[in-house]
């Protein structure tokens, strides 16, 4: 077993709303390939809240209020993550039950400065119960009744599609890592696919990335501490 510790944590600003949560979760050691992150173009897919200790398992689903209307597929520029398109306005929820851990109302983003901290524009992270940290990106607006620290139910609404951040086109930007214990944007951009779990979610199969993102962590023990070094991550 594998016991996950995540302490999110930072100094508020006048632009973001920053989480400062413990999360303790045990997730079940399950054998898994894990993807390595490619550096090319673009890659094809193979206020301080009390330390809670929280299920480890929940269900999932596609982030949108409607998957009818969206298409994604296996590819992404630079590193693992998948880009849902579907028209400005398109409800975001969240994927799973869990605890918002960050929510960024600002977009911030200059593109004369391309800071990468701030390319998902408004965003929301939350933290599944099953101690995986799922990150939505890119929103016209976030929903005005969520807060830091609150508790998210699947299927919650998170806010609408926009193209906030550096980005032209409507779609929204889904990554699954492990929370790291303070402010950091390199892992939260995403570490593994999400298209495969995507696309079992919207044919109703209970696949969960759990496992996947375990062994993410065995196999880059170093990840969470590089990422907070970065020189950009204080303005994640």
């Amino acid at each position: 077993m594998l016991l996950l510790v995540a302490s999110c944590s930072g100094t508020p600003r006048d632009t973001d709303t920053v989480a400062s949560v413990v999360v303790t979760t045990e997730v079940p050691s399950v054998p898994s390939t894990s993807t390595s992150t490619s550096t090319s173009t673009t890659v094809a897919m193979p206020t301080t809240t009390p330390t809670t200790t929280v299920p480890t398992s929940t269900p999932y689903r596609v982030p949108l209020a409607d998957v009818s209307v969206a298409g994604w597929g296996s590819t992404h520029a630079g590193y693992p993550a998948t880009d849902i398109f579907v028209d400005c306005g398109a409800e975001v929820v969240s994927p799973v039950n869990g605890t918002a851990i960050d929510v960024r109302r600002v977009d911030s983003w200059d593109a004369a400065i391309d800071n990468p901290a701030t390319r998902g524009g408004r965003s929301v992270a939350v933290l599944g119960d099953d101690g995986v940290r799922y990150y939505v990106a890119h929103l016209d607006e976030v929903d005005a009744m969520l807060s830091v620290g609150e508790r998210v139910s699947i299927g919650q609404r998170l806010g609408t599609v926009g193209r906030t951040g550096r980005t032209s086109a409507c779609h929204l930007h889904v990554a699954i890592s492990p929370p790291c214990p303070g402010k950091e944007w390199s892992v939260r951009r995403g570490v593994i696919w999400p298209a495969r779990y995507l696309d079992a979610w919207r044919s109703g199969e209970q696949l969960s990335p759990a496992a996947e993102v375990e062994q993410w962590l065995v196999d880059h023990p170093t990840a969470c501490t590089d990422a907070m070094n970065d020189p950009d991550a204080a303005d994640a």
